[in-house]
């Protein structure tokens, strides 16, 4: 299976964290080849950062109504991007992995796992920013660290073991395919 080993995307979502992460549209013309798996995961994980930042917004900023709904506009936006990235994703470990139609299918791709994945290391970033920034060392902030990491340790674990049933033809991913309803430009719903 040609497809990164669950702890090397892992760290290099930590380390695109603190190297500092620019995100990119999924059809701006840097974004990464449809089959650069981690190119295509970092993306989502840039993203996500960017969705998170602005919902720090809509949630500093409740007094000020045109903060907020420029916020959730782009929350809106970054949402719709954060699905396109996790069907890229799927698409791209799907041509990458030999799977056995017949085998059981899992009950999430490997694209909503690395989702969930790059918002738990970010939840982690922040998280440990905070307990640091507020000196808290066995505060509100800082008792949060190991129920967070051990989540991430067992759904880095538990993503590992579905690859490992797929390679085995046990199980069987089904691409995720969000047929999301948002809004366009001319304010009809779009999928």
């Amino acid at each position: 299976m040609n497809v990164p080993a669950v702890a090397e995307v892992v760290a290099r979502f930590q380390r695109a964290l603190t190297d500092g992460v620019v995100p990119s549209a999924p059809d701006a013309p840097d974004a990464p080849d449809a089959d650069d798996v981690v190119g295509l995961l970092l993306a989502l994980h840039a993203n996500n950062l960017r969705q998170w930042e602005r919902e720090d917004v809509s949630r500093t900023h409740h007094d000020d109504d045109t903060a907020v709904a420029a916020a959730k506009r782009d929350i809106d936006t970054l949402n719709a991007a954060r699905h396109r990235w996790v069907e890229a994703v799927d698409a791209a470990i799907g041509r990458a992995v030999s799977q056995d139609p017949a085998a059981p299918p899992t009950t999430e791709s490997p694209g909503m796992v690395y989702d969930r994945l790059s918002v738990l290391t970010i939840r982690i970033h922040f998280t440990f920013a905070a307990a640091r920034d507020d000196g808290d060392a066995g505060g509100r902030y800082a008792v949060r660290l190991p129920v967070l990491r051990r989540q991430l340790a067992e759904l880095e674990q538990a993503l590992d073991a579905v690859f490992d049933d797929v390679r085995a033809r046990r199980r069987r991913f089904v691409p995720y395919a969000s047929f999301k309803l948002y809004g366009d430009e001319g304010g009809s719903a779009s999928s």
